[in-house]
């Protein structure tokens, strides 16, 4: 089984960052900010009050992840888009701790899709929790 990862480089927790992903047939782009509070997004991680949420932007083409709780666990979207072929989900994890928020900034095709879940995870040894996945959730791009 093929098994295709994506990771955020270090940023510091109160900085801005922008980093670009290299080596996968559609480049993500990714900006890491300081929220005020917890967001509930489309998708909310499973049992624990939402302590990671993840939405789809359309306008721009953003998937973005929010940490929302000090539980010591990071959270990542794993996703599918379809001008992307694989055998395992791609994944973008947000390692920066409560109140931050990821944005992966796609490029998909204008006929494209994406499906994608959040969970929690442990960034170090990059293992998700599955039992703390929500549903799929499937967006055109438009």
């Amino acid at each position: 089984m093929k098994k295709r990862t994506e990771f955020v480089g270090a940023a510091s927790a109160a900085a801005l960052a922008v980093l670009p992903l290299a080596g996968t047939a559609s480049a993500v782009e990714y900006t890491v900010t300081t929220e005020s509070a917890p967001h509930r997004g489309d998708r909310c991680t499973y049992a624990n009050s939402c302590a990671g949420s993840a939405s789809f932007v359309h306008d721009g083409d953003h998937l973005l992840v929010w940490d929302n709780a000090a539980d010591g666990h990071s959270v990542v979207v794993e996703y599918e888009r379809s001008d992307e072929n694989g055998t395992d989900y791609l994944r973008a994890w947000n390692y920066y701790g409560k109140y931050h928020r990821l944005d992966a900034n796609m490029n998909i095709p204008e006929d494209g899709w994406i499906s994608y879940r959040v969970c929690l995870g442990e960034y170090g040894s990059r293992k998700v929790l599955k039992d703390t996945c929500s549903a799929f959730n499937w967006e055109e791009a438009d």
